[in-house]
């Protein structure tokens, strides 16, 4: 029975494979002529890439893309595999500058995992559909005096994003979702699987919440994720299939561009590397930067939009004084693991249900939380894998996704033997220490120096500590310790020299187990690089519209985020070419 089991397993997910190859079709390789000249050039197929491109080809312009990946891989498009993503082809995987203070948890030098493909990060993220607070984009109305940023008028943005398939939330919210947008969101429910930790977790303050996108933002829930029809709902295929061969639209891939040229402070021009070859595109109307996070800053600087000092080391040409590259922020992420009773979840049965992956493989819990229960603004987030007994996925996840030496996995991993696990991710969404993306040198394929400046504000430490003994206090409820639920992995060299569960004993924890998670924002942030409609200071004929826009750490994942900033970056680039 095993073995058929086994051969059926294969047959399954060789026909998934297959039928995903077959149905998902991406924009071919554009044929590139030197000096051609387009009506707006993008630089960077992400997730806002994408979004703005469908929009601006809707309208008739005609429009470059300039992404540096490939098509996203067949295995990214299956939902079920997204643990054995980074590091692949479909990644970056940038290194953070030596760091012997934060780094320990991966060999000092923290691992930045980010997509590079078309769609850009959300080709291998962990598909959650969750929104930032409204405080958030209330707050950035307040800082840039433009309430177009206000949550209020963002609503309509996150909306048109969107289709929500599942019909309670559709029904419940529908204020607050779309059911016409491109992204599919919907549910993977598993209520008996996760009842045990959700009434641990009500026991000490933290409710159940249905759907943190809608009226309330703290709680735990089964999260929305962009998943539909057992496909990863990424802009790459969502947004341009429907334009993939359109006239108007000419997409590069394996295309680096090295350089936007200004004259007399207008952008108007790119440089692009393909296949060896040097290219020159030209802009009729905008050149947009969407490369994101960190690539974004690099491009300026090497086009010789920067501070001085950054371009002087790096003998470029000054064509605007701006601090592009500082203020990097990413909220300091520790893994905590706890083991709780044997078989409360079912194990996997057979190897059916691990070789079609269509569906993530184990439940998921999310949660926003406030230290403070009374308070609506979360300070920091969880996301769980509730993981059943005696299946790999947390050696799996803790390597693959987040970069953990393999002893450090394998001791969680014994410690849970025969006993369902709780692994999660915690993100400390109030840090307040920032760091920098520097170009590493004039040449594009030089990987920029990143450094996350975790903990450099001693304040952030304090603050960790407080987050994790506040999450697990979970296990002074009465349903955990009926359970016999455990932290466990807190039994490593480097700390021994602590008091077990004191204050000091947590700190030297959180500084050996940060790892830098993948919500990135700040690198060329509105106020200081770019103006409330995305332009950068100064110039003109240029916009930035990725998440280093965003000033600070947004209190939810980044996807959402991102797709509706598309959307609100695509309306303001029409508004002016109505103009």
């Amino acid at each position: 029975m095993a073995a058929l089991n086994s051969a059926v397993a294969l047959l399954l997910v060789t026909l998934g494979f297959s039928a995903i190859e077959a149905d998902i079709v991406f924009p071919s390789q554009a044929k590139l002529t030197d000096n051609a000249s387009y009506d707006y050039i993008i630089v960077g197929g992400g997730t806002c890439g994408c979004v703005i491109a469908r929009r601006l080809v809707d309208s008739n312009y005609t429009v470059l893309v300039l992404e540096s990946g490939d098509d996203p891989s067949a295995n990214s498009m299956l939902p079920g595999l997204f643990y054995l993503l980074p590091g692949t082809s479909i990644d970056y995987d940038y290194r953070s500058t030596f760091d012997d203070y934060a780094a320990g948890a991966q060999g000092n030098f923290t691992r930045l995992t980010a997509g590079n493909a078309l769609g850009g990060s959300s080709v291998l993220n962990h598909h959650l559909s969750i929104r930032p607070i409204p405080q958030d984009y209330d707050d950035i109305a307040s800082l840039t005096g433009d309430d177009g940023w206000s949550y209020d008028n963002m609503l309509p943005y996150f909306k048109k994003t969107e289709t929500v398939k599942d019909e309670e939330i559709a029904s419940t919210y529908s204020e607050y979702h779309g059911d016409s947008g491109p992204v599919g969101i919907t549910r993977e429910l598993h209520d008996d699987d996760v009842a045990y930790y959700l009434k641990a977790l009500a026991e000490v303050g933290n409710p159940t919440v249905e759907d943190l996108n809608g009226p309330v933002s703290v709680g735990y829930m089964q999260p929305l994720l962009n998943i539909a029809s057992g496909i990863r709902q990424t802009p790459a295929y969502v947004y341009l299939n429907d334009i993939k061969d359109n006239p108007n639209l000419h997409v590069s891939k394996n295309t680096k561009v090295s350089k936007i040229n200004f004259e007399n402070s207008t952008a108007v021009s790119v440089e692009a590397i393909y296949k060896d070859t040097t290219y020159t595109f030209r802009a009729n109307k905008e050149i947009i930067v969407s490369a994101g996070v960190f690539n974004t800053p690099q491009i300026l600087q090497l086009s010789g939009v920067g501070s001085t000092d950054v371009l002087d080391s790096l003998n470029v040409d000054q064509v605007a004084d701006l601090p592009v590259g500082d203020n990097l922020r990413i909220p300091p992420t520790v893994i905590v693991v706890q083991k709780t009773k044997k078989h409360i979840l079912p194990s996997i049965p057979n190897l059916v249900h691990a070789f079609v992956p269509f569906s993530i493989p184990f439940p998921l819990l999310l949660g926003t939380t406030p230290i403070n229960k009374s308070s609506e603004i979360p300070d920091y987030q969880t996301y769980n894998l509730m993981l059943p007994h005696d299946t790999p996925y947390l050696t799996l996840a803790c390597t693959f996704v987040y970069g953990y030496s393999l002893d450090v996995c394998l001791r969680w991993q014994t410690q849970i033997a025969s006993r369902d696990a709780v692994y999660s991710v915690v993100v400390n969404l109030d840090a307040v220490s920032t760091g920098t993306v520097r170009a590493n040198s004039t040449d594009i394929n030089d990987a920029p120096l990143i450094t996350t400046g975790f903990y450099s504000e001693s304040e952030d430490l304090e603050r960790a500590v407080d987050i994790l003994l506040d999450l697990l206090a979970v296990e002074d409820s009465a349903t955990l310790k009926d359970l016999g639920a455990a932290v466990v992995g807190v039994d490593f060299s480097e700390c021994a020299d602590k008091e077990a569960g004191s204050r000091e004993f947590w700190k030297c924890y959180v500084l050996h187990r940060t790892i830098a998670g993948f919500l990135y924002s700040g690198t060329c942030p509105m106020q200081t690089c770019v103006d409330s409609e995305l332009k950068l200071l100064g110039l003109n004929k240029i916009r930035v519209a990725d998440a280093s826009v965003f000033p600070k750490v947004l209190h939810g994942a980044l996807n959402a985020a991102v797709l509706s900033l598309g959307e609100k970056a695509a309306d303001l680039i029409l508004q002016d070419a109505a103009n």
